[in-house]
């Protein structure tokens, strides 16, 4: 199965992401602010002033497993997914790009843009890179990289991935080329030894930005077709993919937007589906896929005893099933039996999260969505026997335990 010829092929891509995107809707993401961004700065803090190695020790984060941040905390949703900030000195001297500011910043991404891509053209849809780019890209490839500077320079490569949704198709046409430079320049020019953790951070940025990219290769696809020149290979993609997610924040961007991904997909394809129950088991059992995917990518380094699992699959399955269950009550796929026990399942009282609306029973999500609040839900589905509740349990079960994890455990990585 190939992927639509768009995205990472070279093809102007024809979808919404980033700033243009509605803010998910699903309550367990809205803490997500609040707790990625203070640890991304944090790790971004390590390298401080060029000639003090003291400041490369300054950030030190803690490592824990905790649930991925997919379920705790929403990355920027309304807006484009940004790099790490907060850099002190340059090894680049970007022009009008400041590495310390959020990515979010157009003026700051149009200048990385400028510096990635200074000429070129469009031609049958693709990008076509003019003289003075391609002399850029050789001068970044034939350097000799520090640390700082990789992570500078990855700083700028994640702000132009946020730019591939711009409504003006140069630039969404180049952005995307230089965001396929950037993997192949990650996989080519850097070894896993060197990759930062500000790196795999900012590149984990850069990679939410190809969303469309993830879940096509979560699903069997291929970055690859024999009618379209592809810019990146599978092997490259994943190859990126595995480096930067034994980082847990790294995993907590891309499981975060994946999982808005999906559901931006529910919210716009349900309202007008003619066939609303079939059409939500199969954006779940998509969005099911791309997390097994992530997680048997990330069980590639488990195995390989060179870091912690930094993707708790179970507590995602878990409050995945039980959002599930509360798109199926909104869109009126459950029967009046399981709304009924909902109202009267707790020992003869409501569930915390039933409620009635102008007299109709109304089941909500708690704000955030975490395992303990889904765990409820649990209940209710065992004092219950709906079809509906009981087909989506085995399709994301199902999907995330197997089509989709096993995809990622046999991802084409390059060592």
């Amino acid at each position: 199965m190939s992927l639509p010829a768009s995205n990472l092929l070279g093809v102007r891509v024809s979808r919404s992401f980033g700033a243009s995107r509605n803010i998910w809707s699903w309550a367990f993401l809205s803490a997500i602010v609040s707790a990625v961004f203070p640890a991304l700065t944090t790790a971004s803090r390590r390298y401080g002033e060029l000639s003090s190695r003291r400041s490369q020790a300054r950030a030190v984060l803690s490592r824990r497993r905790h649930l991925t941040a997919s379920l705790l905390v929403l990355l920027v949703v309304c807006a484009p997914l940004v790099a790490c900030a907060h850099y002190f000195g340059s090894e680049l001297d970007i022009p009008g790009f400041d590495p310390g500011t959020a990515s979010s910043d157009q003026t700051n991404a149009q200048a990385a843009l400028k510096y990635l891509a200074p000429d070129g053209e469009i031609s049958n849809g693709r990008w076509v890179p003019g003289k003075e780019t391609t002399e850029r890209w050789n001068e970044l490839a034939d350097r000799d990289w520090g640390p700082v500077g990789l992570d500078e320079l990855t700083a700028a490569m994640a702000a132009v991935s946020t730019m591939r949704d711009s409504q003006d198709e140069e630039t969404s046409v180049a952005a995307t080329w230089v965001t396929a430079r950037s993997i192949e320049f990650a996989v080519d020019q850097v070894s896993l030894k060197n990759y930062t953790s500000t790196m795999k951070q900012n590149l984990a940025v850069l990679l939410a930005n190809c969303p469309d990219e993830i879940a096509g290769l979560a699903d069997g696809g291929s970055l690859e077709d024999s009618s379209v020149y592809g810019l990146v290979t599978d092997a490259q993609f994943e190859t990126v993919l595995y480096r930067v997610i034994d980082d847990e924040h790294a995993a907590d961007t891309l499981v975060t937007a994946m999982l808005s991904y999906h559901h931006n997909q529910i919210d716009e394809k349900i309202p007008t589906a003619a066939d609303p129950e079939t059409t939500l088991l199969g954006l779940y059992q998509s969005a099911a896929q791309t997390m097994g995917y992530l997680d048997g990518i990330t069980e590639l380094h488990t195995n390989n005893n060179s870091t912690s699992d930094t993707i708790n699959a179970a507590d995602i399955k878990r409050v995945l099933t039980a959002q599930a269950y509360v798109d199926a009550a909104q869109y009126g796929l459950l029967s009046e039996e399981t709304l009924e026990a909902a109202a009267t399942g707790n020992n003869g009282q409501p569930f915390s999260f039933y409620t009635e609306v102008d007299g109709q029973p109304t089941i909500t999500a708690p704000n955030p969505m975490t395992p303990h609040a889904a765990q409820e839900y649990m209940t209710w589905y065992g004092d219950v026997n709906d079809s509906t509740m009981n087909s989506l349990d085995t399709t994301i079960d199902t999907a995330s335990s197997n089509s989709g994890y096993e995809e990622g455990k046999a991802a084409k990585v390059i060592k």
